[in-house]
């Protein structure tokens, strides 16, 4: 439940610094709702990377249970030829 939870945290905080820095950037400039959107996206892009980062590190710290699949291995591959 932790992991989902900070999962999902990480992935809204970057949308929301995104949008956040948009508006100020629309604020500043006057260039309503380009800079939003745009730091709206990429704030997305953000979550999008932060959260690939995160499970991939879980992935790595979490083996495999005993007895699973993991695909062919060398050997298999090599009885075929």
């Amino acid at each position: 439940m932790a992991r989902g939870m900070r999962i999902g945290t990480e992935f809204i905080a970057a949308i929301l610094v995104g949008a956040g820095i948009g508006y100020l950037i629309d604020l500043g400039l006057g260039t309503r709702p380009w800079g939003m959107l745009i730091m709206f996206m990429v704030g997305f892009a953000a979550g999008i990377l932060n959260v690939t980062r995160v499970v991939t590190a879980m992935n790595k710290a979490a083996p495999p249970p005993p007895g699973s699949d993991l695909g062919p291995n060398v050997a298999d591959d090599e009885d075929d030829r």
